[in-house]
């Protein structure tokens, strides 16, 4: 799950069923979806309970990179595009592998405006750089971490 590529160090991890929730050396958190998720509102709310105990109080870039296949429930899109869901979230970087996942990205952002920055990419790279211009904007909070 974790990509042998990525030459950075993970301080944290969180497993859980749908996902794994990382917290960077770099101060970005990763929620990397598991292939063939099912994702329900309780998962949304475990990721989100995650997400919440990485950032430690302070508002983090988050990056999601989708599994393949896999679903998302009417309910666990509208709570991951509610504000509540991005009290913990300073942007929300979406790494898309597939057609439909495009689609769903650009519903989710389109219909439901989620109340934080979120954008969706094709290269993981573009999305942390994304990231980073925020962490840089609004002060590299990996200092943190």
């Amino acid at each position: 799950m974790i990509d042998v590529l990525d030459s950075l160090k993970y301080l944290e991890k969180i497993e859980l069923k749908t996902a794994v929730v990382l917290l960077r050396s770099d101060g970005i958190i990763c929620i990397r979806v598991r292939d063939d998720a099912e994702v329900e509102l309780e998962d949304s709310l475990e990721t989100f309970e995650a997400v919440k105990k990485l950032g430690k109080g302070v508002k983090m870039p988050v990056l999601v990179l989708t599994g393949e296949g896999g679903t998302v429930s009417e309910e666990s899109k509208r709570f991951s595009a509610s504000k509540q869901a991005g009290e913990p979230t300073l942007a929300e970087a979406i790494v898309v592998r597939n057609f439909a996942h495009k689609l769903l990205v650009n519903f989710l952002i389109k219909f439901y405006r989620p109340g934080r920055p979120m954008r969706m990419f094709t290269s993981k790279g573009e999305a942390v750089e994304w990231l980073k211009s925020y962490q840089d904007k609004y002060g590299d909070i990996s200092i943190l971490v």
